[in-house]
């Protein structure tokens, strides 16, 4: 990273830890990953329950409380990264302070690069925060934890593709709501695009069902690591975080 990126990159993280909005997103993500872990957790206990009665029942931790936790983290997180990215730029220019990026002796690359990496910290702290649950499990009770690890790869490479999306979108937009409305469709779109493409098959389905990230995080919720998963998010990635840059320098030249 460049002098200059750094720079924007640093105020831009003073920016998110002096906001409400920053601690109000971790608290609400936080607290519905407690819900969704304690309700998993009750369930669990039912199951373990049923096991005594029905022997061949399977009681794996990881299987009845981690991997749907993931999964519904994941859903978390397609509403939740709209309001992060919506501000991106869009707040720049609703602020006046968009003017000044673009008239300053900063690249686009290097304005999108500052953003995109303190983005990236907010998202990790964010997710972060609850894997204070897992690790409850992994002190007083004996779930795989080599699952766990993958698991939380895969959310964090999940969160940093729509977080370069949304920057993408926000790149587009002056208005924050409208930011945040189109990236969320986006993001459902994509997220929920696998569904008809089991129900097309052939070569047509299989192409958009490699197209769709909830097909390439179902390796890493079940602990295992594929180099073609891990290909796709970082391409999603240089795809959205390119597209914010040519979009930024395109409306500085015009």
């Amino acid at each position: 990273m460049s002098a200059k990126a750094r720079a924007i990159f640093l105020r831009e993280l003073r920016s998110w830890f002096t906001t409400p909005l920053f601690y109000v997103l971790c608290s609400a993500f936080l607290l519905l990953s407690a819900f969704f872990f304690f309700s998993l957790i009750l369930q669990f206990n039912a199951v373990l329950q049923q096991s005594s009665i029905v022997p061949e029942t399977t009681t794996s931790l990881n299987e009845w409380v981690i991997l749907p936790l993931l999964e519904t983290l994941e859903i978390v997180l397609v509403f939740l990264i709209p309001v992060v990215t919506m501000r991106l730029l869009a707040e720049e220019r609703r602020t006046g302070t968009f003017e000044l990026l673009k008239t300053s002796p900063l690249s686009a690359s290097e304005i999108v690069a500052g953003k995109y990496f303190a983005l990236l910290v907010v998202l990790a702290v964010t997710v972060l925060l609850s894997a204070v649950f897992p690790a409850s499990l992994v002190i007083f009770s004996d779930p795989e934890v080599a699952p766990i690890l993958v698991g939380y790869a895969g959310l964090l490479l999940f969160a940093a593709a729509f977080g370069a999306i949304g920057l993408f979108v926000s790149s587009l937009c002056s208005n924050q709501t409208i930011s945040g409305v189109l990236s969320l469709v986006v993001f459902l779109v994509l997220y929920l695009i696998d569904t008809p493409a089991e129900k097309i098959g052939g070569t047509f389905g299989r192409m958009v069902r490699y197209l769709t990230p909830a097909s390439h995080t179902e390796s890493f919720v079940r602990g295992v690591l594929q180099g073609d998963d891990i290909f796709y998010f970082i391409s999603l990635i240089f795809v959205g975080v390119f597209l914010a840059a040519r979009a930024l320098e395109f409306e500085r030249l015009r």
